[in-house]
């Protein structure tokens, strides 16, 4: 029986293992490279591929939404990392929907352990942007003009959506733990706890709350940021701009328009006209030379 069939098998009640299921998230990886720790949650090895246990998964899944739904109700900060191709277009969309932090790019070394420094660079980039901005901007020679332009541009392409981000988060959301050992290692440090979606070629041991599926696709991962989102809106609501209150509407002056002439009103006869400077300036050459 293959992982196909025990979906099936299950009754309605199971729609997660289905989507779970649907959303391909069962694919592990070849069988040589599985972790000996991982091995309990290999379904079964078709040919060289290792299938994962979507039932062992969903145990792993409910303990560590548990999790976020806890740090989101109580207002705390999830950070999420994705550097890899497939979801980075995914991480970015969801940050910004959410408001969360999030790294898309190569991790840079320090930014938990090193978060002073980290916080340097981010004043200096709102200093940057503020003269930028400011009238005095056009006084400076057009090579610092440029040299600053560049360096705005350069602080924001490596530190990614963490340009907000004032203090260190409470949770970091990791996806592929492999790919991302140091911010690992860091918030190990820093006694960050981590939510990780791990394959089966990685360490479970690596996060305080891992979920063994695929971590590799698109689809999978916007799967995820889905149930994320919607913990969001349930616990956590995202705030929307306050609607104008009826009654205390500020009235617009009338603005004052060009009154344009009666449609009937007749022209000045040709004779009636004044005359152009030309003319005027032509007819009295001609009377000072009879003169």
């Amino acid at each position: 029986m293959d992982m196909k069939e025990v979906v099936n098998t299950k009754e309605g009640s199971d729609t997660l293992l289905q989507e779970m299921f649907d959303a391909g998230l069962h694919i592990g990886c070849r069988r040589s490279f599985v972790y000996p720790k991982m091995k309990q949650y290999v379904f079964m090895y078709k040919g060289d591929l290792a299938i994962i246990n979507l039932e062992k998964s969903i145990e792993l899944w409910e303990k560590a939404f548990a999790y976020v739904q806890k740090l989101i109700s109580e207002g705390k900060t999830i950070m999420l990392l994705g550097t890899q191709p497939a979801g980075r277009d995914v991480l970015i969309k969801y940050g910004e929907l959410l408001h969360v932090p999030y790294m898309t790019t190569r991790w840079l070394g320090g930014t938990l352990t090193n978060f002073p420094t980290f916080k340097q660079r981010l004043q200096r980039l709102r200093e940057l942007e503020e003269k930028i901005v400011s009238p005095e901007f056009s006084k400076y020679p057009k090579k610092e003009q440029s040299g600053m332009i560049g360096e705005v541009s350069d602080i924001k392409k490596k530190f990614d959506g963490l340009v907000g981000m004032q203090a260190l988060p409470d949770a970091v959301f990791v996806f592929c733990g492999k790919r991302h050992r140091v911010a690992l290692h860091e918030a190990e440090r820093m006694k960050i706890p981590v939510i990780g979606i791990f394959n089966l070629e990685d360490n479970p041991d690596k996060a305080a709350y891992p979920i063994v599926m695929s971590d590799n696709s698109k689809r999978g991962i916007e799967f995820v940021m889905q149930k994320v989102k919607a913990l969001y809106d349930q616990y956590h609501p995202i705030v929307k701009p306050v609607a104008e209150p009826e009654g205390e509407k500020i009235e617009e002056e009338p603005k004052e328009t060009l009154k344009e002439p009666p449609k009937d009103a007749e022209r000045p006869k040709r004779s009636e006209r004044k005359p152009s400077r030309r003319v005027a300036k032509a007819a009295a050459k001609a009377a000072a030379k009879v003169a």
